[in-house]
């Protein structure tokens, strides 16, 4: 059997790889949440919801009940199941790293025939320069027959700085975000919904709001633009209180705070696609990072991206998909869009959409078929087979 236990991860992510897999006749069983249940039964996935509901804002006790009721039900299914593929493709919370990244490791090796983990950054953000993270990681990346990387930098990053044998390391890029539905608005439509004129140039800063993003470089080069009628759109919700005080802080002194919108929520899929019909441009001024999805969700809506040069943005940001910053910082930055805005005829979106075909699920998760069971089953578990939850008082 093949199992894949995303963790709570992106629902996007998640929901699109079990597409791809599922399209090309892997069969498999996806350990679900309320938030990718519905989805995957719609695409015929077979899936069981040992997670519930993920939301942070729930009592303290509750989020306890159901961390140890996950806990419970996710180790029970996988060595009652035990003998085929477990693919983790979730991140391993840091406060939890002991028992989630070494203990449940040790459990996936322990219960399938081939363990595979998907490393979507070799160290979590923020955590670059900690020794015992990185020593915690070397130990992690011991567990896995088979580690998923994003990227040859990171594939290159893990044999040098990380022992990790290179016949164990399999390359397969983010795929394409098409979970994300196209409105039938329009830029016209779009624009009118948000208050934008037609003629105004808009940049997007989309996604979940942490200082290795950046946003703040993002601030100070938009304050250096002299381009009348632009516009800097920020969606997306703050990670930490203290990054989003300096945030409002930053919007606050700069010399265009008037021309700058922010919207710090977590925007539903179902809004998303007006936020990108919207905007002229996505931004993503990141401090560090290997790869990043935001970067395939602006090809699904057809547009350009002005990205700094970290990590390897710049070998997927090519020259029919946008620009990337000479220098990062908030020059090298303002720079790039003032370019990418004097010659908006070098980005048409019939050429990203075009380029982005090659980064559909479909495509880029065939490398990883070979490491999953064939034909095993139908994907339907005995009802004796699933764990039921703990009682919790």
């Amino acid at each position: 059997m093949n199992v894949l236990v995303p963790h709570g991860f992106e629902a996007n992510y998640t929901v699109g790889f079990a597409r791809g897999l599922s399209t090309n006749g892997v069969t498999l069983v996806v350990l679900s949440c309320d938030e990718t249940e519905k989805r995957l039964s719609a695409a015929g996935i077979p899936n069981f919801n040992i997670r519930g509901r993920g939301s942070e804002n729930r009592p303290v006790q509750e989020k306890l009940c159901n961390l140890l009721s996950y806990y419970w039900r996710l180790l029970l299914f996988i060595f009652r199941n035990r003998g085929g593929t477990i693919h983790f493709t979730g991140v391993f919370r840091n406060e939890l790293i002991i028992i989630e990244g070494v203990i449940f490791s040790l459990a996936f090796r322990m219960a399938a025939r081939r363990y595979v983990y998907t490393a979507h950054n070799i160290l979590p953000h923020n955590r670059g320069r900690s020794l015992f993270f990185r020593w915690v990681y070397r130990l992690i990346y011991r567990f896995p027959h088979f580690v998923v990387v994003h990227t040859p930098e990171t594939r290159r990053v893990l044999i040098d700085q990380f022992g990790v044998s290179e016949a164990k390391i399999l390359v397969m890029s983010i795929g394409l975000n098409e979970e994300v539905a196209a409105t039938a608005l329009g830029r016209t439509g779009s624009r009118a919904r948000l208050g934008y004129e037609d003629k105004a140039k808009v940049v997007l800063f989309f996604g979940r709001i942490d200082e290795y993003k950046g946003l703040d470089l993002l601030i100070a080069a938009f304050d250096l633009l002299e381009m009348p009628d632009t516009h800097l759109m920020i969606a997306g919700a703050f990670r930490s209180s203290g990054y989003r005080e300096r945030i409002l802080a930053g919007i606050a002194g700069a010399r265009r705070r008037a021309d700058i919108r922010l919207d710090a929520r977590l925007v539903p899929n179902e809004e998303v696609g007006v936020l990108f019909d919207a905007s002229d441009v996505l931004c993503l001024p990141y401090r560090n990072i290997y790869q990043s999805g935001l970067l395939f969700l602006a090809m699904r809506f057809g547009k350009p991206v002005v990205a700094t040069n970290v990590g390897s943005l710049a070998e997927f940001v090519t020259p029919d998909i946008g620009l990337v910053t000479k220098t990062n910082d908030a020059q090298g930055i303002a720079n790039a869009i003032q370019d990418l805005f004097a010659a908006p005829e070098k980005f048409p979106k019939e050429r990203i959409l075009a380029q982005a075909e090659k980064y559909r699920w479909d495509h880029v998760c065939r490398v990883l078929l070979p490491l999953y069971e064939a034909g095993v089953g139908n994907g339907q578990i005995p009802a004796s087979h699933i764990p039921a939850a703990p009682v919790c008082f």
